[in-house]
C-alpha cells in the first residue's frame, strides 16, 4: 500500500488514531472491500457543509441542540474534527477479525445520500506489518486492545508502540533481551553438545515432556530405530524420537529408510542430534522428519526451564 515511509522503508507518522468503522463495525465490509478502500464516519445528522467550512463553534452548537451536554458535545466535536482535519500522514487503526488493521487516508471528504462521511484510503487497509506478518491480537499488548471497548468513534492510541508493531520493530529493552537470549542460546547449545549419551537421552526426554509429550515407552535398547515412543497429551498424536550425539548425512538417510515401516503408525518423527556433520547440518527434510540440532535444542531448553538442569550436569 502507499504510505509515508522513510528511506529505509519504515512507516513514519506523528499521529496515530483509532477509528471505529460504524456501530458494531457496520462499515467494515464496505471500507475493506470497496473500490477504493475507504474510511467512514457516521455522525450523519451533522451538517457536512459546516465541517468543511471549519465552523466548529456552529457544529458544537448543533450538537448541543441535539440534546448533548456541553462536555459530550465537545467530545463529539473532537472526533469529528479529527476526521476532517487530520492530514495524509496520520495513521488510522481499527480492529477486525482478531487483527489490527491500519491505513493512511487522503484528505478529500465526500458524503453519501445518508450524509455518512468518507475519506479515500491511500492504497488499502492492511492487517500486516511491513514484513508481511499478520498483526494478530495474540501479539498485541493488552493496553492497545482495551481500545476495542472504546464507546466513541475516534481516540488516541499508544503511538510509539503501534508504529513499532507496524514497522516490525522492538523497544530498546525488548531488543536488548532478544540479543541476550541469542547469546544465552549459543552458550546453552555448547552445554548440550557436551552431554554424555545417557544424559543426552534424559535431557531429550525432559524437553519433550515439558512440551506436552508423554513417553509411552523407552525402546533404545530393544529397537535401534526408536529411542522414545511418545504420545501428545493434547492431541493424542503419536511420535517417535531417535537421539544421536553425532550423526552424518549418510546415517540419517539410513535411519529414514529403516523408519519407513513405522510412519503409518506415527504422526510425528523427530531426529535429535546436537552435533550433526556438515552435510546433515544444512539439510531440510523432505519426508516430514523434524530435525532438532543444538540451536533448536537450546531454544527448547530455555522454554522448558532446563537451564539449571544443564548447568548442574555440565558445570
Amino acid at each position: 500500500m502507499n504510505n509515508e515511509s522513510s528511506p529505509l522503508g519504515l512507516l513514519e507518522a506523528e499521529t496515530i488514531l483509532y477509528i471505529k468503522l460504524g456501530q458494531g463495525g457496520e462499515f467494515v465490509k464496505k471500507c475493506f472491500t470497496g473500490n477504493p478502500h475507504t474510511m467512514k464516519l457516521d455522525y450523519r445528522t451533522v451538517p457536512h457543509a459546516l465541517c468543511m467550512d471549519g465552523d466548529w463553534s456552529a457544529v458544537h452548537e448543533f450538537l448541543t441542540k441535539e440534546g448533548h451536554s456541553a462536555s459530550t458535545s465537545t467530545n463529539h466535536l473532537r472526533q469529528i474534527r479529527s476526521f476532517y482535519e487530520e492530514g495524509e500522514s496520520t495513521v488510522w487503526v481499527t480492529f477486525h477479525d482478531n487483527k489490527l488493521w491500519w491505513c493512511q487516508a487522503e484528505t478529500e471528504i465526500t458524503i453519501d445520500e445518508q450524509n455518512i462521511k468518507s475519506r479515500r484510503v491511500k492504497g488499502e487497509w492492511s492487517d500486516e506489518n511491513i514484513a508481511g506478518e499478520k498483526l494478530l491480537f495474540g501479539n498485541l499488548s493488552g493496553e492497545l486492545l482495551t481500545t476495542k471497548a472504546y464507546r466513541g468513534t475516534i481516540c488516541k492510541v499508544p503511538s510509539e508502540y503501534v508504529l513499532r508493531k507496524i514497522n516490525n520493530q522492538l523497544s530498546g529493552d525488548a531488543e536488548e533481551i532478544k540479543t541476550l537470549t541469542a547469546a544465552l542460546q549459543t552458550k546453552i547449545a555448547g552445554l548440550i553438545q557436551k552431554l554424555y549419551w545417557n544424559d543426552l537421552e534424559l535431557f531429550v526426554d525432559l524437553v519433550f515432556r515439558q512440551s506436552g509429550w508423554r513417553r509411552v515407552s523407552y525402546l533404545g535398547k530393544q529397537e535401534k530405530t526408536i529411542d522414545l515412543d511418545l504420545e501428545s497429551t493434547v492431541t493424542g498424536e503419536r511420535g517417535v524420537v531417535q537421539v544421536k550425539a553425532r550423526s552424518t548425512l549418510e546415517e540419517f538417510r539410513a535411519y529414514e529408510k529403516e523408519l519407513e515401516g513405522f510412519r503409518k503408525d506415527y504422526q510425528k518423527v523427530f531426529y535429535v542430534c546436537p552435533r550433526p556433520e556438515k552435510g546433515l547440518q544444512n539439510l531440510k527434510s523432505e519426508t516430514g522428519t523434524v530435525l532438532y540440532f543444538s540451536d533448536k535444542l537450546a531454544e527448547l531448553a530455555i522454554s522448558a526451564g532446563l537451564v539449571d538442569w544443564l548447568i548442574k550436569k555440565c558445570g
